[in-house]
């Protein structure tokens, strides 16, 4: 039988290792999504940038360990994050491969990958959503329109402050802020970077 205290916060019975009093709620651990790795919002987009946005994908199977961990195991979560690696994985083989030989073509890609990110996203967040109202039991919020909108940098800054979301403490993100600064700088060079490979497309057919 594993070991009992009090709570020092109601006196309840609890669990010597618990990490938070089902009593009273109050929590013994500061909240944390171990293993995950890049999750500062300003430096992974600086390195998103340099790397012509590779390093997003790149990202998704640096943290593919932590990610599983914190879904339950046997659990449909698990699978469809395998089925999104795998589409991942796939889609940027193609990427790469038309971007070096059929430039005309990697438009399309292109959109594929955006679409695979909005629906990695979904899910991390999801399997976040759930990893704590599980472990903390807090319930957590995230912006569906900023899901579609920015999808993995939403994901990344989600991440960021997720000590502060889970104890309802967190601060909106500020836009004036150099992360703010960059991430629309990104956004502006993304948009660049769309009409040039559309309007190369349309010179070449």
């Amino acid at each position: 039988m594993p070991e009992e205290i009090n709570c020092p916060f109601c006196g309840n019975i609890i669990a010597k290792d618990a990490l938070r009093c089902e009593q009273c709620g109050s929590l013994f651990k500061e909240p944390e999504l171990p293993g995950i790795k890049f999750t500062e919002l300003g430096p992974f987009a600086a390195i998103d940038v340099l790397t012509f946005g590779f390093f997003s994908t790149i990202w998704f199977f640096i943290n593919a360990k932590a990610i599983n961990r914190l879904a339950d195991s046997g659990t449909k979560d698990r699978i469809k994050l395998q089925w999104l690696f795998l589409l991942l994985a796939v889609n940027g083989g193609f990427y790469l491969f038309f971007f070096y030989k059929h430039p005309a073509y990697l438009f399309l890609f292109a959109v594929l990958q955006c679409i695979i990110y909005i629906a990695f996203t979904y899910r991390v967040l999801r399997i976040i959503q759930k990893y704590t109202e599980k472990i903390y039991g807090a319930v957590l919020e995230y912006n569906p329109y900023y899901i579609v909108l920015f999808n993995i940098f939403y994901l990344v800054h989600f991440i960021d402050t997720y000590k502060g979301r889970s104890q309802g403490i967190h601060v909106h993100f500020d836009w004036k802020s150099p992360q703010g600064l960059i991430l629309i700088l990104l956004i502006l060079i993304i948009i660049f970077i769309l009409r040039f490979y559309s309007e190369m497309y349309l010179i070449f057919n």
